[in-house]
């Protein structure tokens, strides 16, 4: 058998990134092939692959699956440069190796690679590996996790990429062991511009900006991450979880060089906190005393579900243009039950139906509530499980809750009523002078539960 030696590879002597040898060449536990080790890294031939260089972390993470007697197997090539001038891969017999900065080394293989690469790979939507291919907990499934989503593969489903909202949804449920299951399909345009729908074993999952609809069939009961399926409070896409920082641009952009405006607001200040105290609305109290709190405010404040189930059964509102709470909710209510009678009826199985509303500007009536927290953002989710019957006698079951945030700042000019707009004026000047900052107030109401015929 004819035998290319190891000594005959010269990726830069003892001059490049190998640098010394530290050993002869040395035969590999299997018999076959050859090594010679140096203190940057190792070269290895085989008659099938040639003579190839493995270093640094590739060197490691192939060391972690046991070299070339793993099923890694023995390098095909040299370490490629990739596009971006940052990234590296090097390909063996059985998987190949990736590595970023970011990320580090990662092998990825077969049909997961094989998607992964067809979304475009590294430059594609779901970014370099950030996971070597893991077992699923069933022991029968495979993924990889990437910087920005991740391939799922079971032999009955194939390899498919799940991402974004989406795959906020379906992991909070469980993955694939959740009853979904795993994904059919990638995910796809839904029939609305900007929206995307992905196939699972038992259900969908639809999107639309802050929108969503799940379905589930057969209903297998309710979950407690049902009514939990909620827009996140501030989306942003690059982060995960989702973020919000609250702007403070404005934060500390006015001086005090004699040392006698922030004294003077500070009394103003107190002024506004004795006048929501005195007149018995404690939300505006807490919330005005957070934003003064130097060492606090910034952190996000937690509504509790009392004051939340109060405002959300509101069904008229001091702003005009502007529908009241209880509108918002029980129309989110109906549309689910609609949904969910139209799904058993169309599959004869009992079907559960997850929707959840964008974000909706709203607002309440009561003193306390108008005063502190204005313009609230609403989100309700609905989930309906419906068992199949003759029209009009379908029993129905129902979960509902209501989540709520806002960024508790004062812009100059907002029209919060009397006497709020002291407040305004009074949280515009500390906010620019440093003493007082915005956050965000969040927060969930009650789930509430019901059952009836429809």
């Amino acid at each position: 058998m004819a035998r290319f030696s190891t000594s005959t590879y010269r990726p830069g002597g003892p001059n490049g990134f190998l640098l010394f040898p530290k050993s002869d060449e040395l035969t590999n536990p299997d018999g076959f092939g050859r090594r010679s080790e140096f203190l940057g890294g190792n070269i290895y031939w085989s008659p099938n692959t040639g003579a190839h260089p493995v270093a640094h972390e590739f060197l490691t993470k192939w060391g972690e699956y046991g070299y070339e007697g793993g099923f890694i197997g023995y390098p095909l090539t040299d370490e490629i440069v990739l596009s971006d001038g940052i990234g590296r891969r090097q390909e063996f017999q059985g998987a190949w190796i990736y590595w970023h900065a970011m990320t580090g080394a990662h092998n990825i293989q077969g049909a997961i690679r094989d998607k992964w690469l067809e979304s475009g790979g590294e430059r594609g939507p779901l970014g370099y590996p950030s996971t070597d291919e893991v077992v699923a907990p069933d022991g029968n499934g495979r993924f990889n996790r990437f910087e920005r989503g991740m391939v799922y593969w079971s032999p009955s489903t194939g390899a498919h990429a799940v991402s974004g909202r989406i795959l906020a949804l379906w992991s909070a449920a469980g993955y694939e062991s959740s009853h979904y299951g795993y994904p059919t399909s990638d995910a796809t345009p839904g029939a609305e511009p900007g929206s995307l729908i992905q196939q699972f074993e038992h259900g969908s999952i639809y999107v639309l900006n802050d929108y969503l609809r799940a379905l589930l069939v057969p209903a297998q009961g309710f979950a407690g991450y049902d009514t939990g399926l909620h827009p996140a409070y501030c989306p942003d896409p690059l982060n995960s979880p989702p973020t919000c920082p609250v702007d403070l641009s404005d934060y500390n952009t006015v001086g005090d060089p004699d040392g006698t405006l922030i004294p003077a607001n500070l009394q103003k200040a107190g002024v506004v906190s004795a006048y929501f105290a005195a007149n018995g609305r404690p939300t505006a109290h807490a919330l005005w005393e957070h934003y003064y709190d130097h060492d606090e405010a910034g952190q996000d404040y937690a509504l509790g579900t009392t004051l939340l189930d109060s405002w959300t059964a509101e069904d008229r509102t001091d702003y005009a243009g502007l529908r009241p709470p209880a509108e918002w909710v029980n129309a989110n209510k109906e549309e689910a039950i609609t949904a969910a009678i139209n799904e058993t009826a169309r599959t004869g199985q009992p079907a559960k139906v997850i929707i959840s509303t964008p974000w909706h500007v709203t607002a309440g009536i009561s003193n306390d509530q108008v005063q502190s927290i204005g313009r609230y953002s609403l989100c309700s989710t609905t989930a309906v499980i419906a068992q199949p019957a003759n029209p009009g006698q379908n029993p129905i079951e129902l979960r509902q809750q209501t989540h709520i945030y806002d960024v508790y700042d004062y812009a100059a000019g907002d029209d919060y009523g009397n006497p709020a707009q002291q407040a305004v004026l009074v949280g515009v000047e500390g906010e620019k002078l440093g003493v007082a900052k915005p956050f965000l107030v969040l927060g969930s109401s009650s789930v509430h539960s019901w059952s009836g015929i429809r």
